[in-house]
């Protein structure tokens, strides 16, 4: 009866993925002749090649920020850096690609390959940096101090130490930002500019809702999970123990002192930061506009932000749920169980909608409120990042007391509230406060679900845009933003009052 919950927890997410997935295989129409036409091959094509150039600009672009940032933490703006980029990674997609278009189109034609390429980068390279800032930290500085005192010179120090930490992350995250960028669907939609530039998800997306033609969209599923699959079987062991959301409880600061002769690097972290920051720095300027009161005052504000977060709060609720329940569960068989909370990542927003879609209106024929269901399918898709969160600091407590709960039988809840929960209270915020944000973000899968009644912060702003409402567009974006850094920033500063002195602070 002890494992009673995680034992649910664990079968909960068994199902969530594999009832979509039988949907799918149910509803398709066997008999129907398939044609490998041009078109499946150019986007399939296309949805690799963006995917992999993606990756390796980005994974470039992240190794050399991290490596710039860590050698110069010692600077307070640089540690601000740091911080800020934790933030970057959850922020609302929406939110950034609008700053892009905003920003870079009136410099470059930021439509097609180009575009899509500098939102990848924008988006993924704050996840490299610092999964790399996180790795390079691990260098002592009684390390860096033997350095020294053998006379090694900061390119000595770089290729025995830094180096092969750098290059031993590459593979896992070249692999990790590939998945990201392959299902991305956001920026394609609106940066791809046209048929020529669509990937599979995209193609999905536009099959059910424009031309409500299921098998071709089942069809391009079955393309897609193949490839994802076959990807995934490969590359499982090199990023599946990667932790891509971070505690930023440790901190390794050097003791050196401003320097001229750095003053290429300063420089480098200056662009870095330009580019990576760039579309919420426009934001910030242009979302103060003559638009601004009249977008405050308006009904679709309030109803899109009261939609959003009720649809942030009870989805990152059930993923820290969800994710708690199965800690002690993967701890038991860590590969095995790790792996069903890594499937979300292969299998898209959109593959996971149009099954539940099939499943519910299809074969159970339920009314079942349209909020529910994304919440649920939310839910599935942010359980990577909350496990990846909060399992290092939760195996970490569950280490050092695991003996003695054993010996005095203190197991589940008990221990829940004895043991672990004093002591993981910042982790438990952090993943909360991530996870609703994550959640608030999805395009897609509002956008299979959604009605007039049932828009989200990132559905009004999209529909907004589609309209050419640019200044209002813009004015709702920067409401977004405050309202995901106040749902970011205040739970972690009120727990950081409250619990200042508790361990694990």
């Amino acid at each position: 009866m002890r494992n009673l919950f995680s034992n649910l927890c664990f079968l909960i997410i068994i199902l969530s993925i594999i009832i979509p997935l039988i949907s799918i295989i149910f509803y398709f129409d066997f008999t129907e002749e398939f044609i490998f036409s041009e078109y499946l091959i150019s986007i399939s094509f296309f949805s690799l090649y963006q995917s992999i150039l993606s990756a390796i600009l980005t994974v470039i672009l992240g190794s050399l920020f991290a490596y710039l940032l860590v050698k110069h933490n010692y600077i307070y703006g640089v540690r601000i850096i740091i911080d800020s980029l934790s933030i970057m990674f959850v922020l609302p997609t929406i939110i950034s690609v609008l700053g892009i278009v905003l920003f870079y189109g009136d410099i470059i034609n930021i439509y097609g390959l180009q575009g899509i390429l500098i939102a990848h980068v924008i988006l993924n390279a704050p996840l490299v940096t610092r999964v790399l800032i996180q790795s390079l930290d691990d260098i002592s500085p009684n390390e860096k101090s033997l350095a020294k005192q053998m006379g090694l010179s900061h390119l000595g120090f770089f290729l025995a130490s830094e180096w092969p930490i750098i290059k031993k992350n590459i593979p896992s995250l070249f692999v990790l930002v590939s998945f990201i960028c392959f299902v991305s669907f956001t920026p394609i939609l609106i940066l791809g500019g046209g048929p020529k530039y669509s990937t599979i998800e995209v193609a999905i997306y536009q099959s059910v809702i424009f031309l409500n033609n299921y098998n071709q969209a089942v069809i391009l599923l079955i393309i897609q999970i193949l490839i994802c699959c076959s990807i995934f079987i490969f590359f499982f062991k090199s990023f599946k123990s990667n932790n891509f959301l971070l505690d930023d409880r440790r901190r390794n600061i050097n003791n050196n002192s401003y320097s001229f002769k750095y003053v290429f690097d300063y420089l480098l972290i200056f662009v870095f930061t330009i580019f990576i920051f760039s579309p919420v720095f426009y934001i910030i300027i242009k979302g103060i506009n003559d638009k601004f009161i009249l977008v405050i005052q308006s009904k679709f504000f309030f109803s899109s932000l009261i939609t959003t977060l009720e649809i942030s709060f009870f989805s990152g609720l059930l993923a820290l749920i969800i994710t708690y329940g199965n800690l002690e569960f993967v701890q038991r068989s860590k590969y095995k169980r790790e792996l069903w909370f890594y499937l979300s990542i292969i299998f898209s927003p959109a593959i996971i909608a149009v099954g539940y879609y099939i499943f519910i209106n299809e074969f159970l024929s339920l009314n079942i409120p349209s909020i529910i269901i994304v919440i649920v399918i939310n839910t599935i898709f942010i359980l990577p990042f909350s496990y990846n969160y909060l399992s290092p600091s939760y195996f970490r407590v569950s280490q050092e007391h695991l003996n003695l709960s054993e010996s005095i039988n203190l197991y589940g809840f008990k221990k829940f509230m004895i043991v672990d929960l004093d002591r993981l209270k910042r982790p438990l915020i952090n993943t909360f406060c991530i996870s609703s944000i994550l959640s608030s973000s999805d395009l897609v899968i509002i956008s299979f679900f959604g009605t007039n009644d049932l828009s989200t912060l990132t559905q009004t702003i999209y529909r907004l845009l589609g309209n050419y409402r640019i200044e209002e567009a813009r004015a709702l974006s920067l409401l977004f933003l405050t309202y995901c850094l106040l749902y970011f920033i205040i739970p972690r500063y009120i727990l950081g009052r409250t619990y200042k002195d508790a361990p694990f602070n």
